[in-house]
């Protein structure tokens, strides 16, 4: 223990490690931190494969569109299911400050359909249910 925590009593030490931060280091840091475009499309991707897999449990096929999945939308994120059946479907989400840029992700197989490509750098989503994303300058 250091000589400064020596001198203290234990009530003290214990209303310290008890008490929050101040409010405005709280405040100051939230307001600091925000998540950039295609770390929300990942997300949202992520969301959306939640969602569907809920959504196939019932019905036995994946969503064709957004909407019956009563999903709700981030502002500045535009999603679109582009291909679904009973077996997989595909999706593709971009951000109003990335025009041109996307990310992708697929789950299962779709018929006759390749995997999804990101409209900028034009990358194919390899990987199951794992988004992949344009870079994002």
């Amino acid at each position: 223990m250091t000589s400064a925590l020596r001198w203290c009593s234990p009530a003290l030490l214990l209303a310290i490690a008890v008490l929050p931060p101040p409010a405005r280091a709280q405040t100051s840091a939230a307001a600091a931190w925000s998540a950039s475009p295609a770390a929300r499309l990942t997300s949202a991707l992520r969301e959306l494969a939640a969602a569907q897999a809920r959504y196939r449990e019932t019905r036995g096929s994946y969503a064709g569109s957004v909407a019956p999945l009563r999903f709700p939308s981030d502002p500045g994120v535009r999603l679109e299911i582009t291909a679904a059946s009973a077996t997989g479907w595909q999706a593709r989400a971009a951000h109003q400050s990335r025009p041109g840029r996307s990310c992708v992700i697929f789950v299962g197989r779709v018929d006759g359909v390749d995997s999804p490509r990101t409209d900028g750098d034009g990358e194919m989503a390899g990987e199951d249910g794992v988004p992949l994303c344009d870079r994002m300058r």
